[in-house]
């Protein structure tokens, strides 16, 4: 028996908040952000947000947290185009993905094996890691990357590559047991042990795939950037959070995490971004107060449809469980 397709205020939120924002702006800028070279902007500072954000997803469905991204895109960076410059261009993108992945499994392991809350580990890793790449770039400074990796700006190499990432990490996070492990850690690491989830596998691959997406994400910014620089991943650990919890995923992750959030959320922080600057108000409180006062507001109303739905599958979760019962006694 098919079961009915239920919308909820909590899959309606995203996309309110993201006409609503899209709408303000359009207007108050008298059009200026639909103009084509506009819409153009939007989609390519998207694009580096989005792929890690996604990433990031498999962590945040299970109830964590990695606020590391944006400097292990820096490590990740940097290593990658010293390899490059010292053995060989095509080192550029082996390196960068193997490098982020790398630091996305410590993580993993730490958190798995040790028992460290995702938070607290990925904030020390935040400044420490940070501390290495000034070390680094203290030494071999700020790089350009081989002019032959330049490519990988290009449109029809960009765009594509972009749109094969998320089908791919859509695939693996809606339609394996790896997605749905993680959302059932999220809902209940307790449960899902207990109903043989391997949760520190689990744990450890969803920071690896998180750590790819940064790989991926470098590789981007490198292309559209032509190289380091002593600000490359500052602050951009903040965007992946916004984006992931302005689209309406919990911090407790579980059912609430769904790819259409992150893109939502993604697409929604920029055209902030973008539209203050367009109607003047792109100077740094204003934006971070904008950015904040937003957050802070669909984060309540999507915590407060949640509780609504707790409270209305409740019934039917007991119902659920006490037939689920019966079926095993008389089966025994």
């Amino acid at each position: 028996m098919m079961k009915k397709l239920r919308i909820t205020l909590q899959d309606v939120v995203p996309f309110a908040a993201f006409i609503v924002i899209f709408l303000f702006f359009t207007i108050m800028s008298k059009g200026r952000m639909l103009s084509a070279f506009n819409l153009s902007i939007l989609l390519d500072q998207s694009v580096m947000t989005i792929v890690v954000g996604c990433g990031a997803l498999f962590v945040v469905a299970q109830g964590s947290i990695d606020l590391s991204v944006g400097v292990n895109l820096a490590l990740t960076s940097v290593i990658a185009t010293w390899a490059a410059n010292a053995w060989g261009d095509w080192l550029l993108i082996p390196v960068a993905l193997i490098v982020g992945t790398l630091v996305g499994i410590f993580s993993g392991i730490v958190v798995s094996r040790f028992k460290v809350p995702s938070f607290m580990l990925t904030i020390a890793m935040l400044i420490g890691i940070r501390g290495i790449v000034n070390f680094i770039q203290s030494f071999i400074h700020t790089q350009a990357i081989p002019k032959s990796m330049g490519i990988l700006s290009a449109p029809y190499i960009k765009y594509p590559a972009f749109v094969i990432i998320i089908i791919a990490l859509g695939y693996v996070f809606e339609f394996t047991k790896v997605g749905k492990y993680c959302k059932a850690i999220g809902e209940n690491e307790t449960t899902a042990r207990f109903v043989g989830v391997p949760v520190s596998l689990m744990k450890v691959v969803a920071f690896a795939i998180c750590g790819l997406t940064v790989g991926f994400g470098a590789l981007f910014s490198l292309s559209s950037n032509g190289g380091t620089s002593q600000q490359i991943g500052l602050f951009f650990e903040m965007r992946v959070a916004m984006a992931v919890f302005l689209g309406g995923v919990l911090v407790t992750g579980g059912t609430s995490a769904k790819l259409y959030k992150v893109l939502l959320g993604s697409f929604s922080i920029t055209i902030i971004v973008n539209g203050l600057s367009l109607i003047g108000l792109s100077q740094t409180q204003y934006s971070q107060s904008i950015q904040g006062l937003l957050l802070l507001l669909i984060l309540g109303v999507t915590i407060l449809a949640s509780k609504k739905i707790g409270k209305s599958a409740a019934p039917a979760d007991d119902e659920e469980i006490a037939g689920h019962s019966e079926d095993q006694t008389a089966k025994a």
